[in-house]
């Protein structure tokens, strides 16, 4: 209860709401992501649909955007969900450069080994 009444407090003067993997379930408890389209991990999609607070729980999809509130399927997702989000807040040339140094090249992993 504590937790999710922060988190409901603190998202009315943020920016961006975001979260990673199955933080899309206290998104949504809090009030945040209540009513609106969200993802989360895969193995979690029937759970949070099955819920009924979000508006549309999307699937085979990386990450989502709905107003200030975006969300990421899982781990590697919310990397692309935060390259993103730099993206937006310092532009897309800044979000290129932050992914090349991190040498963030995301490809099928066993694609690699050549």
């Amino acid at each position: 209860a504590a937790l999710l009444s922060w988190i409901a407090k603190t998202s009315e003067t943020c920016e961006w709401v975001t979260s990673v993997c199955t933080g899309a379930m206290l998104l949504t408890a809090a009030g945040p992501a209540k009513g609106k389209r969200v993802t989360t991990h895969w193995g979690f999609i029937p759970a949070l649909r099955e819920r009924g607070e979000a508006g549309t729980v999307l699937e085979n999809i990386r990450y989502v955007r709905d107003g200030n509130v975006v969300t990421a399927a899982g781990v590697s997702a919310g990397i692309d969900m935060a390259l993103w989000l730099v993206g937006q807040m310092h532009g897309e040339d800044h979000a290129r450069l932050t992914q090349l140094a991190m040498q963030y090249d995301p490809a099928p992993p066993y694609a690699a080994a050549v």
